[in-house]
């Protein structure tokens, strides 16, 4: 889509040469978030890869099984972010109630309690954002290492192996080993 982008860039009498090192400074701009991914920390640490190579194999892995889509629709880092925020809210709330104790006792001045709230609200982000960092890399690692060997796992452990496979089949309605169809608005993409 991008070099028939550029193609058309070039043929365009208007201002062509302008949008044409446009097209081609995002082209490259591409071709380096591609391969610079979180799933490419994976790679590496399996295999000893540097990581730009760890990140074109993940990406190969990924394209050759079908599965773009994970990488576009990865909702357990969605939903983990919205628990570290939850609680960081909540860490918040309670050293804003633990500020408004402590200056109800003293009674001096009231400045410290929102402090108290911002105080609390980043420490709560701080470590939350530890802890689930933590969970979001392990989901990363079994969803590399599925793609990578799903035999093994069905050998391994088999309940666990179905359980995936029906989850996946649950929510896209295809296989996990096959490519995956979407709806495109009007027609029908395999990604």
């Amino acid at each position: 889509m991008l070099r028939d982008s550029l193609r058309k860039a070039r043929n365009d009498r208007n201002g062509g040469i302008l949008s044409c090192i446009a097209l081609c400074i995002l082209s490259y701009i591409e071709a380096l978030v591609e391969y610079m991914n979180k799933w490419a920390y994976v790679y590496v640490e399996l295999y000893g890869y540097d990581y730009l190579q760890g990140g074109r194999r993940v990406i190969g892995l990924f394209k050759t099984r079908g599965w773009q889509t994970i990488i576009a629709d990865n909702l357990v880092n969605r939903l983990l972010g919205i628990m570290s925020l939850s609680v960081a809210l909540l860490t918040g709330i309670c050293t804003l109630f633990a500020a408004f104790l402590i200056e109800e006792i003293e009674s001096k001045d009231s400045s410290w309690i929102g402090i108290g709230f911002v105080v609390g609200f980043f420490i709560g982000m701080i470590l939350s954002g530890i802890f689930f960092g933590l969970l979001s890399s392990a989901v990363d690692s079994i969803i590399v290492c599925y793609a990578e060997a799903p035999k093994e796992l069905e050998e391994s452990h088999p309940d666990v192996a179905q359980e995936m496979s029906q989850t996946w089949t649950d929510a896209w309605g295809s296989d996990l080993t096959g490519p995956v169809f979407i709806s495109l608005g009007g027609g029908l993409g395999v990604v």
